[in-house]
């Protein structure tokens, strides 16, 4: 680059500053012990200017120089003045000026980039600062950042690390993550394990199909240096509004499908329904809620496609368990056939028996009951099978087990049956007279409830309801599927789905064996496709290629059924 120049003194107020200089932010202290040493030793770097062609010139370097001759009221200064600099010169200068500055923050960098890439390619600005395209691309997510923020960057208040990891988040969690890093002075380790701790939402339990999630700049899988890698290598999303809006556009394609199977789906903002949160349409007085216990099985999926059934499904994208009939004379007609036939059935068995015993009249009783494990997981289970089901149960238990004083005794209850942790309850006085009041009583919590209550234990039971449930992801797995099975009544269908999460459990046989159990393989075959080219493939193309095939699946594999332990029927 030839430029013409020369250092000639010129009146201070022939000078105009520019307005695309970078800084926007002097710091008056900086400023005030630059004037004292001009006035001390006299200006050693002369300013740079253009000539203007209205007339004066125009500031292109050394914008803080300047400044200080104004305020001590000086006349003239030193100055560079480039007389032959065309347009692209003059910025090429300006922008070296300003990137070479040691005190300009990363907002104003950022700020900088932004006015250049309206004019010109990533690539190129990066060949003319003499950056990387990455380096210039951190900087621009600065822009993310909401004013507050963004001045607090530009003083050096919040430094870069820690401004980046806010940068990753809406505004409204800037705001209070923010009021959290100056309160408790977070560096940005600190933030960032504050970040992942919080946020729960891991795209490998997403609801809805992540692949445009991979490139989003709101995945902190694309951040690995400010944030902790996970095991999945999925990331989670920083973004909330984002996430639930995927969550909902799930939900209404799951409301799609169950009405075109005939009932009718309801989206729900919570997760325990009763009859309010039916349509103001709908006569409350013929519904009733669906229990399959007054059904039987078999009713149970009759009722499946029925248009008076009422399926709800939270906003998050999960069908709820509790579902209503609005043909409550029908209801009513099957509840009765159903008791009828346990009734013959018993009187059938006590006819076999002759006046029959106890222990067969118990073993009929049991019979008549709804599905129940026909075995816990073994000990011996795969440990990737035992983390899978561990993290499914944690899911339902902390969405489903609302803190009623019923379930608090629950909850108790069961962590005092688990011996590896129950051993500490005896170190606290609260749960020392806790566990004394249940002593010798049944520990059926329909049973040991009331006893609680006359004893006015209900202080007890809250102090120990929020211990248990602190240490819910210490208890042990059997317990958890006590826990979710037993006391809950959930069903494998509930948790476990042909997700990414379940499909990267598997060996790439087992997904091979799973997609011909459920017809995934003659789905394919009449697309014209072959799952067993896909199966040559590694086993993450496969996986997102069955996931994005638009099959959706009915039912539960056998290989999952024989895993969880659960038998239908």
């Amino acid at each position: 680059m030839n430029v013409e120049t020369m250092i000639k003194s010129i009146p201070v107020t022939e000078i105009h500053r520019d307005h695309k200089n970078s800084r926007q932010f002097i710091d008056p202290k900086a400023l005030e012990q630059l004037q004292a040493d001009i006035r001390e030793n006299g200006l050693i770097n002369p300013i740079t200017v253009v000539p203007r062609q209205e007339g004066g010139f125009c500031l292109i370097a050394g914008e803080r120089r300047y400044l200080a001759y104004v305020n001590l009221g000086y006349e003239t200064v030193a100055a560079h003045i480039l007389e032959s600099a065309g347009e692209e010169e003059i910025e090429a200068i300006h922008l070296a000026e300003n990137l070479q500055r040691e005190d300009l923050s990363p907002i104003d960098e950022a700020e900088t980039f932004e006015r250049q890439l309206a004019e010109k390619s990533i690539q190129d600005l990066a060949a003319m600062i003499n950056r990387s395209e990455e380096y210039i691309r951190r900087r621009m997510k600065l822009l993310h950042l909401i004013p507050e923020v963004r001045q607090k960057v530009r003083r050096g208040a919040i430094g870069l690390a820690v401004s980046e990891l806010l940068s990753c988040l809406p505004d409204e969690r800037q705001k209070t993550m923010l009021a959290t890093v100056e309160e408790q002075s977070l560096n940005a380790v600190q933030l960032s394990n504050l970040l992942t701790h919080q946020n729960d939402r891991r795209l490998i339990n997403a609801v809805f199909d992540t692949k445009d999630c991979l490139q989003c700049p709101h995945n902190s899988a694309g951040q690995p240096d400010l944030f902790a890698r996970e095991a999945s290598g999925l990331g989670r999303c920083l973004y909330d509004p984002c996430w639930s809006e995927k969550e909902l556009e799930r939900a209404k394609s799951l409301a799609k499908q169950i009405e075109e199977m005939g009932p009718r789906a309801v989206i729900a903002g919570k997760i325990r329904i009763g009859l309010d949160d039916l349509p103001p349409e709908i006569d409350q007085t013929r519904a009733v809620m669906h229990n399959k216990a007054e059904l039987g099985e078999e009713s149970l999926r009759d009722c499946q496609s029925c248009k008076f059934l009422v399926v709800f499904i939270s906003s998050e994208g999960h069908p709820l368990r509790q579902n209503i009939c609005t043909n409550r004379p029908c209801y009513d007609e099957r509840a009765a056939r159903f008791r009828g036939g346990n009734a013959e059935k018993k009187k059938s068995g006590s006819k076999k028996s002759g006046t029959g015993n106890a222990k067969d009249n118990k073993t009929e009783k049991k019979s008549s009951t709804s599905p129940v494990p026909i075995k816990m997981t073994p000990a011996n289970a795969p440990q990737r099978v035992k983390d899978f089901k561990r993290n499914k149960y944690q899911e339902y238990l902390a969405a489903h087990f609302p803190e009623t004083p019923e379930n608090r005794l629950r909850l108790i209850i069961l962590a005092m049956k688990d011996t590896s942790w129950g051993r500490s309850w005896t170190g606290d006085a609260t749960l020392k007279e806790l566990n004394l009041a249940c002593d010798g009583f049944d520990s059926n919590p329909g049973k040991l409830y009331p006893r609680l209550r006359v004893l006015n234990a209900e202080q007890l039971m809250t102090a120990a309801g929020r211990m248990a449930l602190k240490a819910l992801d210490k208890f042990s797995l059997p317990l958890i599927e006590e826990m979710v099975f037993t006391d809950l009544g959930a069903t494998p269908e509930t948790l476990f789905q042909i997700d990414r999460a379940y499909l990267e459990l598997l060996t790439k046989a087992e997904i091979e064996a799973t997609a011909k159990e459920i017809g995934l393989t003659d789905y394919l075959q009449n697309k014209g496709e072959s799952i067993s080219k896909l199966v040559a493939r590694p086993k993450k193309e496969f996986i997102d290629s069955l996931l994005s095939c638009g099959f959706t699946a009915q039912g539960m594999p056998a290989w999952l059924q024989r895993e969880t332990g659960f038998q239908n029927g």
